[in-house]
């Protein structure tokens, strides 16, 4: 499954009523009208968080006659969650690149009235830092 794919399943399941749906259709393929009953919502909100997990492949709707019935994708379902190498192993992080003194250029603003050169203030912050690492070492 793509990432796009899973990132869909996940977003279809940041609704609560979705995730009350899902768990619905855990125990057993129901029709709409229970569902909507059981959830005390109307049938067009329903059918609009149907859409939504159908389009993301969490659910299958069938028609029966009159009735639709839905069910889970528990396979589908699964598969989103289970994410592969990210559950492995933690990876220690890769150090960061650090700027040596040599580096670090100080930006520097032009003349101000009184003939010195004025500084921004990150500028002086970098100025800062490398006059103390100089007294240090």
């Amino acid at each position: 499954m793509s990432p796009e794919e899973r990132a869909k399943v996940f977003k279809a399941l940041a609704d609560p009523r979705r995730v009350e749906i899902v768990e619905l259709l855990a125990k057993g393929s129901q029709c709409g009208t229970t569902i909507a009953e059981s959830l005390g919502i109307s049938v067009a909100l329903l059918c609009h968080h149907w859409e939504v997990l159908v389009d993301a492949g969490i659910l299958k709707k069938e028609r029966q006659g009159q009735l639709r019935i839905c069910t889970l994708d528990a396979e589908r379902l699964r598969e989103a969650m289970d994410m592969g190498a990210a559950w492995g192993e933690p990876q220690a992080p890769t150090p960061l690149k650090t700027n040596s003194a040599k580096n670090v250029r100080v930006k520097r603003a032009s003349k101000s009235a009184t003939g010195q050169q004025a500084l921004s203030p990150t500028a002086k912050k970098s100025k800062q830092s490398i006059q103390t690492r100089a007294r240090t070492t």
